[in-house]
């Protein structure tokens, strides 16, 4: 599976990653519409996350990263965004990851793929 998008970096310093990849999100799902995003988290270095956000189908403006993700291992978990944090919690339980993929949707739901 290939990940294409514009990608950023994020301290996790007191989970600020909550506030600050969300208005990423905001700004990207103004322009493009929340359901025709996705994000991937894929390196965790120290107590900074890379993050990137990318179309579900396309290829989004400003493109500055690819990736070629597995196809398989992928575990999905769904819930409510504003359960997010929680939901991270119960996941980081069993260690840490490789990759994260969410997809939110317009009435407050998520969706979270997830490998080690």
């Amino acid at each position: 599976m290939r990940f294409e998008g514009v990608s950023r970096e994020f301290s996790l310093v007191g989970e600020r990653q909550y506030e600050t990849i969300g208005k990423f999100w905001d700004d990207m799902a103004a322009i493009y519409g929340l359901e025709n995003l996705r994000g991937l988290g894929y390196r965790w270095d120290g107590d900074v996350i890379s993050y990137a956000i990318g179309l579900k189908n396309g290829r989004i403006d400003g493109c500055d990263f690819s990736i070629d993700l597995p196809d398989g291992d992928w575990i999905t978990v769904r819930g409510r965004t504003d359960d997010l944090k929680r939901i991270y919690d119960e996941i980081y339980k069993s260690g840490r990851l490789r990759y994260e993929i969410e997809i939110f949707y317009d009435d407050g739901s998520c969706e979270i793929k997830y490998c080690r």
